[in-house]
């Protein structure tokens, strides 16, 4: 018998898991999916890369993606840790 419930995917946002049956997201429903503030900066995570990502740009979502929000006008300090 096949399973009814939706796949869901775990997503990632400042290393604390998230849970999403979107095969699709922006960046804006991201960060409202994880609590972040809207005038957040949105980055996807790729080994040591990272890529910012819009409010409206969307996003394929796969499992044990990972992501980093950071408060606007902080990227690029070296003194930030998160």
């Amino acid at each position: 018998m096949a399973e009814s419930k939706a796949h869901e995917f775990t997503i990632f946002v400042n290393n604390q898991p998230f849970k999403t049956a979107a095969h699709e997201l922006t960046g804006a429903e991201i960060k409202a999916l994880s609590g972040v503030p809207a005038d957040y900066e949105l980055f996807e995570v790729n080994g040591n890369q990272t890529s910012p990502v819009g409010d409206s740009q969307k996003v394929h979502i796969h499992n044990d993606q990972h992501f980093r929000a950071i408060p606007s006008g902080t990227f690029g300090q070296r003194d930030f840790t998160a």
